[in-house]
C-alpha cells in the first residue's frame, strides 16, 4: 500500500510499505525526509516521507508503481 496527501503548502507526504519503493527512494531521492518509521514486532512495515513540493510529480508515480 502507498499513500499521497498533502502535508501543507511545501511538501506532501507519502507512506509506503512497499520494499522496492523504499529502496528506490533511498537511492534516487535524498531529499525525500523520513516523518515517521512503522515497526510491527520488531519489523519494518511502512516509512512515512516528507516530499518537497518539487517532488510531487514523482511522489505520484511512485505511488502508481504500487497500484499495479
Amino acid at each position: 500500500m502507498t499513500e499521497v496527501w498533502k502535508l501543507d503548502n511545501e511538501y506532501y507526504c507519502l507512506y509506503t510499505e512497499s520494499k522496492d519503493i523504499m529502496k528506490r527512494i533511498r537511492r534516487y531521492y535524498p531529499d525525500f525526509e523520513i516523518m515517521a518509521e512503522y515497526f510491527k514486532f520488531d519489523k519494518l512495515i511502512g516509512i512515512q516521507y516528507k516530499v518537497p513540493i518539487k517532488r510531487k510529480r514523482s511522489a505520484f508515480r511512485l505511488a502508481k508503481v504500487d497500484q499495479k
